[in-house]
């Protein structure tokens, strides 16, 4: 969690492999005889481009999940990631008629990397400092 907050704060720069980095999807859609392959191969596209931003995330989530040992709050916390991984594109995908409106908030996402990295960066020093000092409970 800390690296990758450094890494949105632009402290520290990861180099992530991405994949087919060269790859049109126009060019391939097409050949495609259906709108569904179509949309397939487009999300497939997607996926493929976001995983180095994603990866490193759940990841870390799994890692976590793993060792925690414990199904509801393992579960709970995938469903939240999953849904706020999913959810701005649902928005979006709702909202396509709208584009043009929803194009004026550009200037707010400059605000973004350096929120979720201070997020991040915040959830990484708290989880260290709690593994390197752990809350005593006192017996009454």
């Amino acid at each position: 969690g800390i690296v990758m907050g450094l890494n949105l704060l632009e402290v520290v720069e990861l180099q992530l492999p991405s994949f087919f980095s060269d790859y049109d999807p126009r060019a391939a859609a097409a050949n495609l005889p259906s709108s569904g392959v179509q949309a397939y191969l487009a999300g497939l596209t997607f996926a493929l481009a976001a995983s180095p931003c994603s990866t490193p995330v759940l990841a870390t989530l799994l890692g976590y999940v793993a060792t925690s040992r414990d199904p509801i709050v393992g579960g709970s916390l995938l469903l939240t990631y999953t849904t706020g991984y999913v959810a701005p594109l649902l928005i979006a995908a709702s909202f396509a008629g709208a584009l043009q409106s929803l194009l004026s908030f550009r200037r707010y996402s400059t605000w973004i990397n350096p929120i979720s990295g201070a997020f991040l960066l915040g959830g990484g020093v708290y989880t260290l400092l709690d593994k390197l000092f752990p809350a005593t409970s006192m017996v009454m």
